[in-house]
């Protein structure tokens, strides 16, 4: 038997992409993206000589994402179980 691998959004190929970028990946709006790192879900770092640029960490989406997964496959166990 083969272990489950780890879903991948985006690969490694980059450390840290746009706002926009990460709204597209996650099909959300980049209000949902500001207020995901407001929220400390998704990890950001300000960048450039006045840190005014916001740039996601690629490892923040996957890991959002895997988090997602998680929680849905125990919601949706969990209203099986109360059928």
């Amino acid at each position: 038997m083969t272990e489950p691998r780890d879903i991948r959004v985006i690969e490694q190929k980059k450390l840290l992409v746009s706002v926009r970028k990460a709204a597209q990946i996650l099909d959300v709006s980049e209000r949902v993206v500001y207020d995901l790192c407001y929220s400390r879900e998704l990890e950001s770092v300000k960048i450039g000589p006045k840190k005014w640029i916001r740039r996601i960490t690629c490892e923040s989406l996957n890991l959002y994402v895997e988090k997602a997964r998680r929680e849905s496959l125990i919601h949706e166990e969990s209203s099986t179980d109360n059928h």
